[in-house]
């Protein structure tokens, strides 16, 4: 009986490169299937068309209040005044009208009430305060 002597026989090697190929092959994979998942999330339905039916014409008011307390109202800079004629025009206009308030926030709280109750007065019954989602 013959034995074989271990040094004719090269050891195993890494390969390294095939792996690589199969881990960004999973990545790619998991990527594609998280994406269709959320698209997943609403239904596919087909909508039933009418004769009356409307787009909204009217988009959410964006009203701005930056660090110095200075007011915005869609990107143009106005008075509390300005903007509470402007709004309460709008409102009148549409009883829907809905405001999104964005405030910096080092913004004085009592600028930030201020604008709030401008609002109210104008006749704003949908007020949204937008903010930042916090990063773990």
């Amino acid at each position: 009986m013959k034995f074989r002597n271990g040094r004719g026989i090269s050891p195993p090697s890494f390969m390294i490169i095939p792996m690589i190929d199969i881990i960004f092959f999973l990545l790619v994979f998991f990527m594609m299937n998280s994406l269709q998942t959320t698209t997943q999330r609403a239904l596919a339905v087909q909508l039933p068309q009418a004769a009356r039916a409307e787009v909204p014409s009217q988009l959410p008011v964006i009203i701005s209040v930056d660090a110095a307390g200075r007011i915005a109202l869609d990107g143009q800079f106005v008075s509390l005044e300005g903007a509470a004629a402007q709004l309460q025009a709008q409102a009148a206009a549409n009883p829907q009208l809905a405001v999104i308030l964005q405030a910096d926030k080092s913004t004085s709280h009592g600028q930030v009430v201020a604008v709030m109750d401008m609002l109210k007065g104008a006749g704003v019954k949908k007020l949204g305060i937008a903010a930042e989602k916090k990063a773990r």
